[in-house]
């Protein structure tokens, strides 16, 4: 014991030294004349904008959680969130449902969150709504379809055994299809249910980390890549990476493998793995490749 306090003690401060910075802080610019755009705020939260509509996924602008060390911050502040009309909850987990983000965000819109989560949401003064499987939810001009995955879905260790409160989300508004798979692991025969029942999803937001295959709660890049071969979507931005200290995997290998996988499978003019707050745009114009904000800022930017 005397050897072992001083090494974890040395051990947790050595991964509290490590700090990453987003790529962008604060909003990035935009291109209105887009009809569907998505900004990587870090983790799985996600501004996503559909014509003039925002959607917020798994609002989480704060830090550490307990010992589990933030290496990347969010790269938006709360006062830097636009006015939501949706935000969506995949499952109760600290760092995809933020207490801290939700009280200083007040401006989240409609709540969506899978039905069994609700004792998380009491406090939580913005209107809030369960939605189970295959659910169709009208929330200003798009439609929330939640579909069941596999995922831990506990908010803390104690209750493991009788929360089991956990969802994707498929975002239709504006003659675009987003599909957000908040946290899950893969599986041969829902995804490919997905993207039967929606076949032309637009945009996928997947996880990649952190595991290395055959995990049923977390995806690997591999895995990651499957899902979005099997729900069909025409692009992919990888998510649940690069924020949290992991000793399951390094902090650069998620990016990594994602990359090297989808170079042998030539998706790499489909997938784009952003940094921390930047921004991701589909141009309306069908002929016209999706360009993040890092490489053509300047082309909208005014003087």
């Amino acid at each position: 014991m005397r050897l072992f306090l001083p090494g974890l003690f040395l051990a947790l401060f050595g991964c509290a030294s490590n700090r990453l910075e987003p790529a962008i802080h604060g909003l990035p610019v935009d291109d209105p004349g887009a009809r569907l755009s998505a900004v990587w705020v870090g983790h799985a939260t996600v501004l996503l904008r559909l014509g003039n509509r925002y959607v917020f996924t798994d609002p989480n602008l704060g830090g550490s959680i307990y010992i589990q060390q933030r290496v990347t911050p969010a790269s938006l502040t709360p006062g830097q969130v636009p006015p939501c009309d949706v935000t969506l909850i995949s499952h109760p987990h600290l760092d995809h449902m933020d207490s801290w983000t939700m009280e200083h965000v007040s401006h989240l819109g409609e709540i969506f969150y899978p039905a069994g989560a609700g004792i998380y949401l009491r406090g939580v003064k913005q209107p809030h709504h369960p939605i189970r499987p295959l659910g169709v939810h009208p929330a200003r001009s798009a439609a929330n379809h939640r579909r069941p995955h596999r995922a831990h879905r506990r908010r803390y260790f104690f209750d493991t055994l009788w929360n089991h409160a956990a969802a994707g989300y498929v975002i239709e508004g504006f003659g675009r299809t987003v599909f957000f798979a908040g946290d899950t692991g893969y599986d041969p025969k829902k995804f490919l249910e997905i993207g039967k029942r929606f076949p032309a999803i637009d945009l996928a937001l997947i996880p990649i980390a952190p595991a290395r295959g055959g995990n049923l709660n977390h995806a690997s890049p591999e895995e990651a890549l499957r899902i979005f071969q099997d729900v069909g979507a025409r692009y992919m931005i990888p998510i649940h990476f690069e924020a949290y200290h992991s000793t399951v995997v390094p902090i650069d290998e998620p990016r990594k493998v994602l990359e090297e996988t989808a170079e042998k499978e030539g998706l790499t003019e489909r997938v784009f793995a952003l940094r921390t707050g930047e921004r991701w745009i589909l141009p309306d114009d069908e002929g016209s490749r999706p360009w993040v904000t890092h490489e053509s800022a300047k082309k909208l930017a005014k003087p």
